[in-house]
């Protein structure tokens, strides 16, 4: 499904993270490994900048060579999350992996991130790893679980969670939040109802594939029931639709996606609606209605 892999390197702890739970997942599929490190041209192209960024990618082709995959080291100079599209897009990569140091609200949005950057304009997938986020060396994938609402921009996700979980043989886990207040029953109702269609959908595609698979709708705010349920079930990969939304956007209206990725105790594969604002569209919402204010209740689950 992904025959390459581009791992992405700033030679940080974190990005050393990142890469090894890249090249776990790259033996798991069988892809050819990319380390890919850029001189970021904002901090100055000296040689003892560069030679360092050399040594941070061929470390990690070294790494994945000997897990037994194809690899090779790239550099260049740029700004890192450009490099980074430019790079995969080049390459044909289907995967892009990138560690991200977990920055949220108004410190990422001064500051800047280039793992989101990353997540919202590339046209691949993107594992995102945060630094609690760690596998140990040849870590097996044993449960996925898909994130999802069931609207037409969460499709792909779903895709490629059932790919993912196929490729690791692997159970899967269809997971819906309802984040609607106990207030207005009916629309909750009706979000409940949506949930059990779309969440059996999802197992009925797993099962045609001979996955074993399951279906949960929960109550409660999104991001905040989708971190604890990947806690709770030992979830090793967690899929999800992204918006594309500007940062200023995000921070005042929100994402789940955003809240969940810094957040993560797993790797987190986010997946485009569409193409991309760099290729001209405009993108869909992954992840449906604005949330209300939200009310726990205890997980449904069958």
């Amino acid at each position: 499904m992904y025959d390459d892999v581009l791992i992405a390197t700033d030679g940080s702890d974190v990005a050393a993270n990142a890469a090894t739970v890249g090249i776990s997942l790259a033996r798991t599929l069988g892809a050819t490994v990319h380390a890919l490190s850029v001189v970021d041209e904002q901090r100055g192209d000296d040689a003892a900048r560069r030679d360092r960024r050399e040594a941070d990618a061929e470390s990690i082709a070294t790494d994945a060579a000997d897990a037994g995959r194809n690899a090779d080291s790239i550099v260049r100079s740029g700004r890192p999350a450009t490099e980074i599209l430019t790079c995969a897009d080049e390459i044909g990569a289907g995967l892009i992996v990138v560690g991200t140091h977990g920055r949220t609200g108004i410190r990422q949005v001064v500051l800047g991130s280039v793992a989101l950057e990353v997540i919202r304009e590339a046209r691949q997938p993107v594992l995102s790893v945060a630094p609690d986020a760690s596998w140990d060396e040849g870590a097996r994938v044993d449960n996925v679980c898909l994130a999802t609402d069931g609207w037409k921009g969460s499709r792909a996700a779903t895709d490629h969670a059932l790919s993912v979980a196929e490729a690791a043989d692997a159970e899967l886990h269809a997971l819906y939040a309802v984040d609607v207040p106990s207030s207005v029953p009916e629309m909750r109702d009706g979000f409940e109802e949506h949930g059990e269609k779309t969440t059996t959908d999802v197992v009925t595609r797993a099962e045609e594939r001979d996955l074993e698979a399951t279906g949960t709708v929960v109550h409660g705010t999104a991001h905040e029931t989708i971190l604890e349920y990947v806690e709770d079930e030992a979830v090793d990969v967690l899929v999800m639709g992204t918006e594309g939304k500007s940062n200023l956007e995000r921070l005042v209206i929100g994402s789940v996606s955003q809240r969940v990725v810094p957040n993560a105790t797993v790797p987190v594969l986010t997946v485009r609606a569409t193409r991309n604002r760099r290729a001209g569209s405009a993108a869909l919402v992954a992840f449906g209605p604005v949330p209300f204010h939200p009310l726990a209740a205890p997980v449904r689950q069958r």
